[in-house]
């Protein structure tokens, strides 16, 4: 596959509609496999400079521009290098909206995070060491504390696929017993503190700037709720489109894609294109 492809008809009206009337676009992404590649530590998941240097170029050529996470905004905030130059109409909904920061004007919303949260996330550190104890599967396995959510990593366990079967259940059941909202990703399981998702944060985007063009990438079944959300303002006139950034890990995502990107890599070259087709038609005055 080349490094991105328009795949169906939404797709190719939403690459139309975004070229003739940037002014009018919002561009939504998902961060992690998305602009920053899937590694072993999440602290060290920078953005690819492909996509640094293309959200650059568009902050002030697109009508708004978002990156929409279960991180943390301070987290985005380090890790694309927000606050090292000036990214325009750039927002980030962090905790999948509960956190927000815009570029333009560097205010953040960031609220407090309850007690019960802090209360499940020392009793799931006290689970997973028990079980890594007595079974070798579990060894490696990393908790990143992200504030308000809690993510349980398997990929560096000796046994990822495994760990991930044996931990689901009795963190699920931690989670359950304190209200919170329980995911799973990509060899992940996320505990967060309220059950928001990329659709709700989505709407709020679409709702506040009414948008004519709205495009959303993600990689993870956590982005499917924002591909549906797709679905609903499509009904309403605007013109939508999904992009998946393609993972191996999750093959059943390209069934809902308007556009397809060879992972980060291929988020990264839509983007440049983007930039520079924008760029090429203000020098000429379209």
């Amino acid at each position: 596959m080349s490094s991105w492809q328009v795949t169906t008809d939404r797709g190719r009206a939403f690459v139309q509609a975004i070229v003739d009337d940037p002014g009018h676009a919002l561009l939504a992404f998902d961060f992690d496999g998305t602009l920053s590649p899937m590694v072993e530590d999440p602290a060290v998941a920078f953005i690819s400079d492909d996509a640094r240097a293309a959200l650059l170029a568009l902050g002030s050529r697109v009508g708004q521009l978002a990156i929409v996470t279960g991180r943390p905004v301070d987290a985005v905030r380090r890790l694309a290098r927000l606050d090292d130059d000036d990214f325009g109409h750039l927002v980030v909904l962090g905790q999948y909206g509960v956190e927000r920061f815009d570029c333009a004007t560097g205010v953040a919303r960031v609220p407090e995070v309850s007690a019960g949260f802090r209360e499940a996330v020392a009793e799931i550190s006290s689970l997973v060491e028990g079980r890594a104890a007595s079974d070798p599967a579990l060894v490696g396995v990393h908790l990143e504390d992200k504030g308000r959510a809690l993510g349980v990593h398997t990929r560096r366990a000796a046994d990822p696929r495994r760990a991930l079967e044996t931990l689901t259940g009795p963190v699920a059941e931690v989670a359950g017993a304190h209200g919170l909202h329980l995911e799973p990703g990509k060899l992940v399981l996320e505990v967060r503190e309220q059950s928001t998702s990329k659709a709700e944060a989505l709407r709020e985007l679409i709702e506040h700037g009414s948008p004519r063009t709205v495009l959303m990438a993600g990689d993870d079944l956590g982005d499917l709720p924002a591909f549906e959300e797709l679905h609903r303002w499509a009904d309403r006139g605007v013109v939508t489109a999904a992009l998946v950034s393609g993972s191996t890990e999750r093959p059943e995502l390209a069934a809902h894609a308007d556009l397809q990107a060879d992972g980060v890599e291929g988020v990264g070259a839509f983007l440049a294109w983007l930039a520079a087709e924008l760029t090429t038609r203000a020098d000429r005055g379209v």
